[in-house]
């Protein structure tokens, strides 16, 4: 493995070295430098050359050697990824020079500077051509290998009546490849939409920028970036004839990347422009033309990105379906057995089940971006209520129409989508049955709820600690200048963190009486069984320690369980107890069961638990020298999981993996936050 990654670290280090050591020699002989005074040029490009050529030849010699003597070789994912790889590293590079050369041509056209080209405006034709021939040329040959490496690993599936043994690792990269080319191809068709429009709404030539800057821009990417997405649409429409490409859970992440990206650009455009059509309302924004180069940025946002919201949420919501449909019928064989034994309904497996699963993803992260949005607003709007009823002659300042404004736009954006998210969400979470055990105990649920909770009491003790460092510093004898407009305003935020802390606590609240009601019953309908030995201790030094512990660790975690206990050295326990979920014995029993018993055992259809007591001769690798009541605890949680209707009854995750999770989570919506922020201040300089 470290020799594998290692050989095809440095072969690609070292070709793409080769290549711009090449791609400078060659524009070096073409511009018409002189030798004898330009040679820093010159020099660096041979020396580029001279250093890598015999070091990629080598590795790239020894990478072949091996994949043509062992299929094995061939068919790693480290390979995979480094062929793909060096198709993404001089695809993506000719396609940018294509841009940058088809830019400077419209530019000159429009008689604009080359400048303002959006890539390479300072390069000339020339070392854009270089560029892309050299690139595709060495694009073509790796072409050449990828293909042969897919078709010699699909003849040797084939072969060996083995399908994707060899070729999946191969399959896969290739997927993730046209993927990140469709990604690209899509960011240059909707970036060619936003310069278009960009460049209609600055006709009137209040802008920074030239709008033929805009237009050529624009027409560059799109004459580009159009026949690509459509090239790469059709071919990747074509490989969802196949199921495992159609349901893949790559085309599901991407689609869900794609739709939150738009989702988030979409609406922190749509607040600017509101924010700026509110100021022109209030009378604080410039008129006329002023106004409109003002709110042209946004507008230009809105429009392609909304309108690429709402086509990858239709391939969204079909892609749910039908991966959900195919999980449903690839698992539906494996998982009845365990359902019925456990006593679990098969809602979760159904494809309703996981089409809703799936789509709760979304609505949790539309529900949080409308409540920080909200929540952003209202803070915006006390503040500026707060301020106008200590001074109400601060109306007539600039500022204070700003607060105005930005709060009314963040609200009008944030609220509705929250409102549309949220409600179904919580009337999915507060139903009865089988759906709304799934959805309350969701982990994307308890990931929101517990995010929102983390960042409200943060915000509660910043707050807080704020006031209450304003007030000791008053009491001890230095107040503030104005203590009421420092006071009112953190205490205006400190209750709506307070607000916001109380609804979504009682919120995880009901959610857990919910569910504790139900697992009542769910627990009421699991009895247990548990198979004793004799109570007179010939068979055991604490016979009793057996059942006794069992019983009272499986009563303190579950009391409204039903247990029977049964002495084994009385027979086999008779139909009644034979309906048991689950049965739990002794390590004893499995080593020296009577006859009848074994059959017994054979014939039952519930769930088995034994407990790795001593047995004499026998001895359990991996089972350490708990003692009963350890063991017993043990037990009574694995029945809990059955009970509650996890049929492996393996431990949970973690408590590592879910703080993971949530600073994954919280890490994701710092990243999201700073992108809006961004975009914010962009667009409002």
């Amino acid at each position: 493995m470290i020799r594998r990654l290692y050989v095809y670290l440095v072969t690609f280090i070292s070709l793409e070295i080769v290549l711009w050591g090449s791609i400078g020699l060659v524009r070096f002989f073409l511009s018409g430098a002189n030798l004898g005074q330009e040679t820093d040029s010159l020099a660096g490009a041979l020396a580029l050359l001279l250093v890598s050529a015999p070091v990629f030849g080598l590795h790239w010699w020894i990478a072949q050697r091996g994949a043509n003597r062992d299929i094995t070789e061939r068919s790693d994912r480290l390979r995979a990824i480094f062929l793909f790889g060096v198709l993404l590293s001089t695809g993506i590079p000719a396609a940018q020079n294509a841009v940058a050369a088809l830019d400077r041509l419209f530019l000159q056209a429009f008689g604009v500077n080359s400048f303002w080209a959006i890539f390479g405006g300072t390069q000339t034709l020339t070392y854009n051509l270089v560029a892309i021939l050299i690139n595709l040329l060495a694009g073509g040959y790796f072409y050449w290998v990828a293909r042969g490496d897919g078709l010699a690993l699909a003849q040797e599936d084939a072969s060996r009546e083995s399908p994707g043994q060899y070729s999946r690792a191969w399959i896969e990269t290739r997927r993730l490849y046209r993927y990140l080319w469709l990604l690209y191809s899509l960011a240059l068709v909707v970036a060619g939409i936003q310069q278009a429009l960009l460049a209609v709404l600055t006709l009137w030539g209040t802008g920074d920028v030239e709008p033929w800057v805009h237009l050529a821009n624009g027409l560059a990417l799109l004459l580009l970036g159009v026949p690509l997405w459509w090239w790469l649409e059709r071919m990747v429409r074509r490989s969802l004839n196949d199921p495992e490409e159609r349901n893949s859970l790559l085309r599901l992440a991407v689609l869900y990347l794609v739709v939150f990206i738009s989702l988030a650009v979409t609406l922190t455009a749509a607040g600017v422009a509101l924010y700026y059509a509110l100021l022109f309302v209030l009378g604080a924004a410039p008129e006329g033309a002023a106004f409109l180069a003002e709110i042209a940025l946004p507008i230009s946002l809105i429009l392609p990105f909304g309108l690429l919201w709402l086509y990858e949420m239709r391939l969204l919501r079909r892609s749910i379906a039908s991966v959900a449909e195919w999980d449903a019928a690839n698992s539906e064989a494996e998982t009845r057995p365990a359902k019925a034994s456990a006593g679990r309904s098969s809602w979760s497996g159904t494809a309703a089940g996981r089409r809703a699963g799936m789509q709760r993803l979304y609505g949790y992260f539309a529900s949080l971006a409308g409540l920080t949005a909200s929540f952003v607003g209202l803070a915006a709007l006390l503040d500026f209520l707060v301020t106008l009823a200590i001074d109400p002659a601060s109306w007539s300042q600039p500022g204070q129409k700003n607060s105005l404004a930005a709060g009314l736009a963040a609200m009008w954006v944030g609220f509705p989508l929250w409102i549309l998210s949220w409600r179904p969400l919580q009337a999915e979470a507060s139903l009865e049955g089988e759906a709304g055990d799934y959805a309350r105990r969701s982990p994307v649920r308890r990931d929101y709820l517990f995010l929102v909770l983390f960042a409200s009491v943060l915000g509660v003790m910043i707050s807080g600690g704020a006031q209450l460092f304003a007030l000791l510093q008053a009491l001890f004898g230095s107040p503030a200048p104005d203590l009421l407009s420092e006071l009112l305003p953190g205490l205006a935020l400190l209750l709506l963190f307070g607000a916001v802390l109380l609804y979504h606590w009682r919120v995880l609240m009901k959610d857990n009486r919910l569910a504790q009601r139900s697992l009542s019953r769910r627990y009421a309908q699991f009895p247990v069984l548990i198979l004793t030995p004799e109570a007179d201790g010939q068979e055991m030094d604490h016979p009793e320690a057996f059942s006794r512990s069992l019983v009272d660790a499986i009563q303190r975690l579950v009391p409204d369980l039903p247990i029977e206990v049964h002495a084994y050295n009385q027979g086999v326990p008779d139909e009644a107890l034979a309906a048991a979920q689950v049965v739990i014995l002794p390590a004893e029993l499995v080593a020296r069961p009577s006859e009848a018993l074994r059959l017994w055992l054979q014939a039952y259809q519930g769930q088995r638990l034994v407990i790795p007591t001593p047995a004499k001769g026998w001895h359990w690798v991996g089972v350490g020298s708990s003692g009963m009541p350890a063991l017993a605890r043990q037990a009574a949680q694995a029945v809990r999981r059955l009970a509650e209707g996890d049929a492996s009854a393996q431990g949970s995750q973690p408590p590592w993996m879910i703080a993971a999770y949530l600073a994954v989570a919280f890490l994701g919506v710092i990243i999201l936050l700073a992108l809006i922020l961004a975009i914010v201040t962009l667009v409002i300089g």
